[in-house]
């Protein structure tokens, strides 16, 4: 402990004087270099494509990149040594525990929670998942969930229509949600909510028909109506392990609605969406059916793998095997840092290819992995 109160408030101040934005921009080159959009390792269910500190802004995440300069390396690696007790969170100590994550624009957002340790997060997928804003969840004794982007439409002041963009998240056992204008993150509406569990877990906007799917920790997705935030329906998540037996699944968490045909969460929707965006009369937009490369990707709490889940009928029709992306041999022994975060990322315009790209990560991991999943 004295050692740890010596790094703090001594060593970890000098060295924040001695390293310079041009050095810390060199290494960020090094290593961006080295994490290519080449294929890092391939698997039945995935290709690995980059590997990034979850927190790259925490001293001990940088540490591992500044190792690599020869008059700052001793000190770092003295430093990150003391500040991790253990093993295998050595090179970065990543303190969130994640809840969710959301793309929008560019950019990752990213909410934790705990009591007392809730925060929203904006990361920049281009640049080593820096983080460029992080704001509390107030108050501090609520313990913040999931998290989506999500859009309304508005009237500008010569009478076209717009998208007012927004982020909203759940908290857990409060039964209170809040909504926040995108990208600054201010608090715009707070509301209230119920769920067959009585708790907030996953949410995710499907577009297309203006509703939002949430998770509560039971077998049921909830749906509710983005404008009125009012429950429409329940669907029941089930696994046919084998043709005949058909198995509830509980404990569906994080959830991420995506469109493996598009493979671009700014048009995960079909045709007759699109009409209704340029038109902007969307009123009836929840008459618009899914495509069947719509789904519900999902975590499960406690278990390493990716459900793809059918929006109309609950079904899970692929189960996508992560368990060898961060080992559980490598993790706390309590088994708190569980896989739960999924977001798309956008493809740049010149790619092709089959598969859909997203960002994972989990409760206190060091790391956040771009996968490609193979469907």
């Amino acid at each position: 402990m004295a050692l740890k109160t010596l790094a703090t408030s001594v060593l970890l101040p000098i060295l924040s004087q001695l390293l310079s934005s041009e050095a810390l921009a060199t290494v960020s080159n090094v290593a961006k270099s080295a994490s290519a959009s080449k294929i890092l390792r391939s698997s039945r269910d995935y290709h690995l494509l980059e590997v990034v500190p979850h927190d790259p802004s925490s001293f001990t995440c940088v540490s591992i990149q500044l190792y690599y300069n020869a008059a700052f390396g001793v000190l770092v690696f003295l430093l990150t040594y003391i500040m991790n007790t253990q093993s295998h969170q050595y090179f970065c100590g990543h303190q969130h525990h994640s809840q969710g994550l959301t793309y929008f624009d560019g950019h990752i957002y990213e909410g934790t929670g705990m009591e007392h340790q809730s925060h929203l997060l904006r990361h920049d997928p281009t640049n080593q998942m820096k983080t460029l804003d992080k704001i509390p969840l107030t108050p501090s004794h609520l313990f913040g969930e999931g998290v989506s982007h999500y859009y309304v439409w508005r009237t500008d002041a010569n009478g076209n229509p717009m998208k007012e963009h927004r982020l909203i998240q759940l908290t857990w056992k409060h039964k209170i949600g809040k909504i926040y204008s995108l990208p600054n993150m201010q608090l715009i509406q707070e509301f209230n909510f119920d769920t067959s569990t009585g708790e907030g877990w996953g949410i995710t906007f499907i577009p297309h028909r203006n509703e939002f799917y949430v998770s509560d920790g039971s077998e049921n997705l909830i749906v509710w109506d983005a404008d009125t935030l009012v429950e429409k329906r329940r669907i029941v998540v089930t696994f046919e392990r084998e043709p005949g037996t058909v198995d509830i699944v509980r404990y569906v968490n994080e959830l991420e609605f995506v469109n493996f045909a598009a493979n671009d969460p700014q048009t995960a929707r079909d045709d007759s969406y699109s009409l209704c965006e340029e038109s902007g009369i969307c009123s009836d937009a929840s008459s618009t059916s899914f495509t069947p490369t719509m789904k519900i990707l999902a975590n499960v709490w406690y278990q390493d793998v990716l459900v793809s889940i059918d929006p109309e009928t609950g079904r899970i029709g692929r189960v996508f095997d992560l368990r060898d992306i961060y080992p559980i041999d490598q993790r706390n022994e309590d088994g708190a840092d569980c896989l739960n975060g999924i977001s798309v990322t956008n493809r740049a315009s010149d790619e092709n290819y089959e598969g859909l790209d997203v960002w994972v990560t989990g409760k206190l991991w060091p790391n956040m992995y771009r996968i490609r999943l193979i469907d």
